[in-house]
Order: structure tokens, then sequence, then C-alpha cells
């Protein structure tokens, strides 16, 4: 069943594809339009337009076809497959591809969405120019809030994208690894901070964190703490474990002590198994801990 939403991508679709063609990239507008199998009568034509301005005679003719056995009234595809026959019979001139632009040859306007595009087709005489219909009011309307709503989340995730950077800068520091993702700080330390199934972290183990933990004085965080465990053979090869999470408590427990965050901006789980910190290493890196730090709201 076709849906509002579906027209409505098909639109922008063709406001794309006309987009690329009116700037030239006739091979992208191209490739988009076919992207998916349709039988979309206005993305056919257009289609036929993009390879007839490339050149290439026997894919547009083929694009006006189908629009015919679709639309056997479709002036635009009778006239296109008109101008095509008189090429091929030699009674129209096709000119280098480099002075198409240029020439005053047919060209015909191309309405998708909110784009006008005129695409000059490769010969020197053709029939009048051919306009679809144009977008209705209402479907404008949704088409300008969308792309307004797609500036406002792009402007939103470009500012969430700097301020988690300039976290990660404030939380690097000797031992650790941090990395942006899309709504966090990742932190990864670079040894294991537990001997073999202790819970507690060994002297080297709590160094660290008590290092790392000093970044974290004064900042406006969340902290989520992921304990890690090593596989073993016989053992659960998903789901996490007692001694992960146990470790995940303890890592949290010793990070506030030291940062003066109270023990409610931290969380805890158990990681899976399969998402071990250091995917590769040997054991003892393995059974650490590693964090997501988001900004506190």
């Amino acid at each position: 069943m076709t849906t509002a939403f579906d027209g409505l991508a098909g639109e922008l679709l063709l406001a794309e594809a006309a987009d690329l063609a009116r700037h030239g990239d006739l091979e992208q507008a191209a490739a988009l339009l076919e992207r998916d199998a349709t039988d979309d009568t206005a993305r056919l034509d257009l289609l036929a337009r993009v390879h007839a301005q490339a050149g290439d005679l026997d894919r547009a003719d083929a694009a006006w076809a189908r629009v015919l056995e679709l639309e056997p009234e479709s002036t635009a595809a009778l006239a296109g497959r008109r101008v095509i026959a008189r090429v091929r019979s030699g009674r129209l001139r096709r000119r280098p591809v480099g002075r198409r632009l240029a020439a005053a040859g047919a060209a015909v306007l191309v309405i998708a969405g909110a784009v006008a595009v005129v695409v000059t087709l490769p010969w020197s005489a053709g029939p009048e120019p051919v306009a679809s219909a144009p977008v209705s009011p209402a479907l404008q309307s949704e088409v300008d809030q969308l792309h307004a709503s797609q500036s406002q989340a792009a402007q939103a995730a470009a500012a969430r994208t700097g301020r988690l950077a300039a976290l990660a800068q404030r939380l690097a520091t000797a031992g650790v690894h941090t990395a942006v993702t899309d709504s966090a700080v990742t932190v990864t330390f670079d040894q294991g901070l537990f001997n073999p199934d202790a819970t507690s972290p060994s002297p080297g183990g709590r160094a660290a964190l008590t290092r790392w933990a000093n970044v974290l004085k004064g900042q406006r965080v969340r902290v989520t703490v992921f304990g890690h465990g090593v596989a073993l053979p016989g053992g659960p090869a998903t789901g996490g474990s007692t001694i992960a999470l146990a470790r995940a408590a303890s890592a949290a427990r010793a990070l506030a002590d030291v940062s003066g965050l109270p023990l409610t901006n931290f969380a805890v789980s158990s990681a899976d198994q399969s998402a071990a910190a250091h995917p590769g290493g040997d054991a003892a890196a393995n059974r650490t801990v590693t964090l997501e730090v988001t900004p506190a709201s």
C-alpha cells in the first residue's frame, strides 16, 4: 500500500536527482534514479532526460518507452522518442558533449520537489519544452517542513558532536583511550584493572582508576560503567556475568570517591562476553571496565 510518506520520499528523490543533473553530475543522477526498480513515470521520465543529456540515446529511449507502456498518452515521452528517432534517422545532427550545455538545443523543464532543472538534450532541434505538473501546495509545504526539520536535526547533531569532542579532550589522560560515538564518549583503559576472578581492582587498577577519576572533578557528566570478564571454555558465551557486573560496581564506587561526583551519576552494567575491551588482546587486558560518558542535562 502506498502511503503519503512514500509519495514524499519519491518527490525528495526526484528533487535530489534533478539537482544533481542541474549541476552536471549526470552519472550520479542516473544512479540515484535507477537505485530501486520502479514504475514511477515521473522518475522514468527524468531518467530518460538524464540519459539523453549524457548522450546515451538507447537508454533514454528505453526509459521513455517504459513510460509509454504505463501512460500511453504521455506527451513528454512521445516527444522524446520522436526526437531520438529523428536523430537516429540522420535528420538531426548530434553535437559534441562539451557543447551541449551551451547549445540552443531542446530544453526540457523538469520540476521535482522544489527544484526546477533545465536538461538540454544533445541535438540541435526538437520539440517545444514540456513541463511536468507542479507540486501541490500541500505537498510542497510538507517538503519544506521536512527540509526545515532535517536542517534543524543536522544543526543539533553537529552541536552534539562538538560538545562530545570537547568532552573527549577533557577526559583524555595517560593510560586511557577516548573515542566519540553518536551519543557519548567512550573511555577504554590501556591495562587490565582486575586480577583473575577478582571483583575489586588490583593495586595497579585502582591507581589507574584514581588517575582517570581526577579528570572527572567538576565535570557535569553521567557515566555508565561496563564490567568485562574473560570468557572461559564451557562457560556462557553471551549474556554477561556476575563477576563483570561486580567489577563495574566496584569501579563506579572508586570513581565516585575520587571525583566527588555522586554515586547516582554512575550506572553499572555487565558487558557481553563478545564485547571485549581489547579484541584479540590478552586475558589480563580484558579484565577491566570500559566507560560511556555523556554530558549531564
